[in-house]
């Protein structure tokens, strides 16, 4: 049992009611080798208290099962990678799930692990790089994303050739998408409210400087009535980390989303397989504060 709350994390008093989930599991949470998960999540001391609060208030939804990718693989390890499992066989797998556990663990092994009759790279393979129907921009932007992180781990598995393949596929299906593009952060007649995030969450690297300042501009005057998490991640893969933060200083309900943009966008815990080479997998950006007992 933790005796102790570690430094910065608030008491479960100021992020639960009474009887509103683990209240015991809290500060060990935050506690590198409790013996409740089989991880811990990062503290962040030293914030904003607006800031802060939005990071408790989502780190609480995790301790009590609604996690994303990263907080999950921080989290409980060995759990995600058995639900990882679990889903791949059911044809039901997440990429960017199964992506954001190998990354953050280090655990290539379960590459080679079958989940039903293939291999878990192939189940990966299959999500990447399927003949993709025409969808729309969100859709497509996705499946750019996911190719170029497939290629990605294509390289550090020691497959370049394939990779390049891959590569070369995602830069053609990346044209298309920005093809579609009429300016001031709009996609045309059959735009949807999630291609502002998709876009700039899966292929930022193919967008020039005034794009970039579109998309930025488009949030500020028409999303402020969606979701926060996704919008902020977004915002911080268009190198606006500042406006980033004030939304997540605001959020109404924290949750998974808000937590992976406060781990992922503003304190680059990086979970994708490009992020292997990009060396640190944090950074700390002035006034925002610290995270500590970073587990990866």
């Amino acid at each position: 049992m933790v005796a102790f709350v570690p430094e910065g994390v608030p008491s479960i008093d100021l992020v639960a009611g009474q009887w509103d989930g683990p209240r015991d599991h809290w500060d060990a949470a935050f506690t590198p080798g409790n013996d409740r998960f089989s991880g811990h999540l990062p503290a962040l001391v030293d914030a904003p208290a607006d800031l802060a609060r939005t990071y408790y208030l989502a780190a609480w939804q995790a301790v009590r099962g609604d996690a994303g990718p990263r907080a999950a693989a921080l989290l409980e390890p060995v759990r995600t990678r058995a639900r990882l499992l679990a889903a791949l066989t059911g044809d039901a797998g997440d990429f960017r799930a199964v992506e954001a556990y190998l990354v953050l663990t280090g655990d290539l092994d379960l590459l080679a692990e079958k989940a039903g009759a293939a291999p878990v790279l192939d189940h990966l393979r299959a999500l990447a790089t399927a003949p993709p129907e025409p969808g729309t921009v969100a859709v497509d932007a996705a499946r750019v994303g996911r190719s170029r992180a497939f290629a990605a781990l294509l390289r550090r598995v020691g497959e370049p050739d394939e990779a390049a393949v891959v590569e070369l596929a995602a830069a053609d299906r990346a044209r298309g998408v920005l093809g579609r593009y009429t300016g001031g952060g709009h996609w045309g007649a059959d735009e949807t409210p999630d291609d502002f995030a998709a876009v700039a969450r899966e292929m930022p690297e193919f967008l020039d400087l005034r794009q970039r300042t579109e998309l930025v501009e488009f949030a500020r005057r028409h999303l402020g009535d969606e979701p926060s998490g996704p919008i902020a991640y977004a915002l911080c893969r268009l190198g606006r980390p500042d406006r980033a933060a004030v939304l997540l200083a605001g959020a109404a309900r924290p949750g998974a989303d808000e937590l992976e943009a406060v781990l992922a966008g503003l304190f680059g815990i990086r979970a994708d397989f490009a992020g292997w080479a990009a060396g640190t997998r944090r950074r700390a950006l002035p006034g925002l504060g610290r995270l500590d007992n970073v587990p990866c």
